[in-house]
């Protein structure tokens, strides 16, 4: 049996394989499987690019609410809000077939902590030029003359890898290890086991990452778009990331530190991103393996 339906084999959980697949080992995913990742992948990542672009301008920007923010995403017009979106969704495509059959293949001999470290560490090696790049285009479309040359969008390395792996083993746990205990709990309080409870589990896990994942992915973007951090002796770069989470997060006043109001602009930006994506890409997975 799968170790994601332990107990409960007769629903068929977003992203992993269709009930008629085998239980164990790696097996090629079915049409809608492929097709779900191949094509509705890209297209979930690319509607999400201005939720994505807002969160990356956040991260040096601690004063601006999170409406502020998205309006400066399309103060360029309707389209600039998508600016870099088309690298990311041309490496959607692997990536989310990462999250499908690469996962299944790793958890069949790592188990599902392997698996979501390993799919984690794979899909960082698909998408973190693209996602790298995108944000480097971002900061200059709003800073221009910040980078001189971003980011190549196909190298797979750089600063900032190693907090985009951790950022995405919490993401993927998210999809692969929370949302059936929050589908779970849901359906106890609902009594009820559907299509709804389903979503409002998978949302609700995803959002449970999303927000786990906010300072995480805020100290990568401020990584990626702060030129002079590359040339600096890690221990003055680990200062000024430290200096940057307490200015981003923290208030002094009367000489007590307090959560700053970024907090839940960042859970939300960060939800609104995450959450939204994971989730519009499971329903949409699901209704094919349904309909097909």
């Amino acid at each position: 049996q799968h170790p994601l339906s332990v107990g409960r084999p007769e629903i068929w959980r977003p992203g992993s394989l269709p009930p008629n697949s085998a239980k164990m080992g790696f097996e090629f995913p079915e049409t809608p499987v492929i097709v779900s990742g191949g094509l509705g992948g890209p297209a979930v990542m690319f509607l999400v690019t201005p939720f994505r672009n807002g969160l990356t301008l956040g991260a040096t920007n601690s004063a601006a609410s999170a409406f502020q923010l998205y309006r400066s995403v399309f103060s360029g017009g309707l389209a600039s809000g998508w600016t870099g979106g088309v690298y990311t969704a041309m490496a959607a495509c692997p990536q989310f077939l990462c999250l499908g059959p690469a996962y299944h293949f790793y958890a069949s001999f790592a188990g599902v902590a392997g698996g979501v470290l390993l799919t984690s560490a794979t899909e960082s090696a698909i998408v973190y030029g693209a996602e790298t790049c995108n944000a480097q285009m971002a900061k200059n479309a709003k800073a221009p003359g910040t980078f001189a040359k971003v980011h190549p969008s196909f190298k797979p390395f750089g600063p900032g890898l190693g907090i985009h792996i951790f950022r995405n083993v919490i993401a993927t746990a998210g999809l692969r290890m929370f949302c059936t205990p929050c589908t779970a709990v849901i359906e106890k309080f609902s009594g009820k086991s559907n299509g709804l409870t389903q979503l409002g589990g998978d949302f609700a896990g995803n959002v449970g990452a999303a927000c786990l994942t906010a300072p995480v992915h805020q100290v990568y973007g401020y990584t990626v778009t702060t030129p002079e951090l590359s040339t600096m002796p890690m221990a003055e770069k680990k200062e000024r990331i430290v200096k940057f989470l307490k200015d981003q997060y923290l208030v002094t006043e009367n000489g007590k530190a307090r959560l700053s109001s970024v907090v839940p602009r960042d859970l939300l930006m960060r939800s609104m991103y995450v959450a939204v994506a994971y989730t519009m890409y499971s329903t949409l997975e699901r209704s094919l393996v349904k309909m097909w």
